[in-house]
């Protein structure tokens, strides 16, 4: 989409646009952030220093899943609410990942 602004190739690329901010703000930017956080919050002193990696590990596939769910939404049409769906796992996404690291931030709180 950058090199379209320089050099047009097709007027019919702009189609792609909710494409392309959902690929970057939640395929990158979101999935990056959580992905640091990961690393960077404080670790548990007894156990795994992380917690579950299962958990982490089903936590990017539901993001992932719902990126994918959200893209197909703008290529079908079909009469399930796809986008819905896909939201809704996205931020259960979230959610997974905050019931996750929350112990990991509020035990060093005390």
């Amino acid at each position: 989409m950058l090199v379209h602004k320089a050099y047009p190739l097709h007027p019919a690329i702009w189609v792609l646009l909710p494409v392309h901010i959902e690929l970057l703000v939640i395929g990158w930017i979101v999935q990056f952030t959580m992905g640091t956080a990961y690393w960077i919050l404080p670790r548990y002193l007894k156990g795994s220093s992380r917690g579950n990696t299962k958990l982490a590990r089903s936590m990017v596939f539901l993001l992932n899943v719902g990126i994918v769910v959200v893209i197909a939404d703008r290529f079908t049409d079909s009469s399930l609410p796809l986008a819905v769906i896909g939201r809704l796992l996205e931020v259960s996404a979230v959610a997974l990942f905050v019931g996750m690291h929350w112990k990991r931030v509020v035990t060093y709180n005390k």
